[in-house]
């Protein structure tokens, strides 16, 4: 039996990878047992809801093309069929291109903390890990929900169809239609009987797996953006402390070359021996990264190293190098992780945006035929209410990212540098320089999500519908 260590991100997401290999995404990996024949009975399983996802979605095509009679069903049709490619699409997606969810959930796998930090780094950390799981909860209960309600309203509603006489073009005739959650073409009579009933178990089943797929990985994109969030807001915590620390040096010659080269080890620093060969644990000592007053006085006090013109010995000056080379490679380390996640989600982010536009201009078509509080109407605000806040998550995470990195050069250039040593003014000069363009997540480089982007999208979808409300 193979172990994984489930730590760092990973160990966060634990719960949201756990149900997405529950509910048959192709997630092999993270497993506690990864071996042949366990590999081999998860692999089946994807396989088999792989095959039941696009079948049913396959009928649900069919239904469009051979059993709409109208404008008005042939919308409605389309709207349910552009709703649920979401998943087909997000699902296939993840198939393919799992090699970059993977290398986004390892970015973080290995802890690298500094000692002076770590309870900042700790506490954002337990934040985000929080936050994720809040989602996670919020979103979990509104699929429940919607396949509840989905299920519910079905049975509020006629199961039958008016249609246009073939024989006289000016009458028309009721047909006769199963009474199911979402309206399908079957090879199988599925109006009554053992065929209904078993039609209904798999619409239900494939209900609750497709919307679970698509919002488990809106979900995963949302806890990485999440991550990044406190990370920053972690950045910007310890820049004051930071300052503190480099006023220290004030009597030092900077090595800029030596101080930002990226190092390995930065998140493994030694701990500070004293005269008699014992160490200090840094760790505690310096556990609340606020608290420097025993930093400076030779309390700490390095023997073989003495103690320099500053009142530091020669471990605490690399202590405190440490601690500024450790915020720049921070920085870069969650600047590569959001590149990490557009990557991995930028294709998928574009599809899932045209057809939400498409959806939401069919809807705001929809919308205009509602004449009173009926089952129609119900439906159709369901629809636009979900479609929208699917958009919106996204966005508002987006949206909190690039205000949150665009805050770190502000928090730079606010923490009093200026009374600071030479070196802290050269760390501030690369602060900003890294910091001069906000971090986002795009859409295969089509547009930025944000806030902006759910605006324009309401913005269009309610000017539609105006105009239509006019014309008609």
């Amino acid at each position: 039996m193979q172990k994984v260590k489930m730590h760092g991100l990973v160990g966060d997401l634990w719960p949201n990878i756990r149900l997405m290999q529950l509910t048959g995404h192709w997630l092999l990996e993270y497993h506690e047992d990864n071996g042949g024949l366990t590999r081999l009975l998860r692999q089946a399983y994807c396989w088999m809801t792989t095959l039941l996802l696009f079948t049913n979605f396959g009928f649900i095509c069919c239904f469009l093309i051979l059993e709409t009679y109208s404008s008005d069903q042939m919308a409605g049709a389309t709207i349910t069929t552009l709703f649920f490619l979401h998943s087909v699409t997000k699902f296939a997606y993840f198939a393919l291109r799992s090699k970059y969810f993977y290398r986004t959930l390892s970015a973080w796998n290995q802890m690298n903390s500094h000692p002076l930090f770590a309870e900042s780094n700790a506490r954002h950390r337990a934040t985000s890990l929080s936050r994720m799981r809040k989602l996670l909860m919020i979103i979990g209960v509104g699929t429940i929900l919607s396949v509840l309600a989905w299920t519910i309203i079905t049975f509020l509603d006629e199961p039958v169809w008016e249609v246009t006489d073939p024989d006289n073009v000016n009458a028309t005739i009721t047909v006769e239609v199963p009474q199911l959650m979402i309206h399908a073409w079957y090879p199988w009579d599925a109006r009554s009987g053992m065929a209904y009933m078993i039609t209904f178990i798999y619409q239900l089943y494939w209900l609750f797996i497709s919307l679970s797929h698509a919002n488990l990985l809106d979900v995963l994109f949302c806890s990485f953006v999440i991550f990044a969030c406190e990370q920053l807001k972690h950045l910007k915590e310890i820049l004051q402390p930071l300052m503190d620390l480099s006023a220290a040096l004030d009597s030092v010659v900077p090595n800029s070359g030596d101080l930002f080269r990226a190092s390995s080890t930065s998140s493994n620093i030694p701990l500070i021996t004293n005269g008699d060969g014992n160490d200090f644990d840094v760790r505690g000592i310096y556990s609340n990264q606020r608290d420097f007053s025993g930093f400076q006085g030779g309390n700490l006090i390095n023997t073989n190293g003495g103690v320099g013109p500053n009142g530091l010995s020669k471990k605490q000056e690399l202590l405190v190098r440490s601690a500024i080379k450790y915020w720049v490679e921070r920085h870069k380390h969650v600047v590569k992780f959001v590149t990490s996640i557009g990557d991995a989600y930028g294709v998928a982010l574009l599809l899932h945006m045209l057809t939400s536009t498409v959806t939401l201009t069919l809807l705001a078509y929809q919308a205009t035929k509602i004449e009173g509080v009926d089952v129609y109407a119900s439906t159709v605000i369901g629809y636009l209410f979900y479609t929208l806040a699917q958009v919106f998550v996204f966005c508002i995470f987006g949206n909190e990212l690039i205000e949150e990195s665009s805050s770190v050069m502000e928090a730079a250039y606010s923490c009093h540098w200026y009374d600071g040593s030479e070196e802290a003014k050269t760390f501030v000069q690369i602060v900003c320089q890294q910091c001069q363009k906000s971090l986002s997540v795009s859409g295969a480089k089509f547009f930025t999500v944000s806030l902006d982007l759910f605006a324009s999208v309401f913005g269009a979808v309610v000017t539609y519908f105006m105009v239509l409300v006019q014309l008609k």
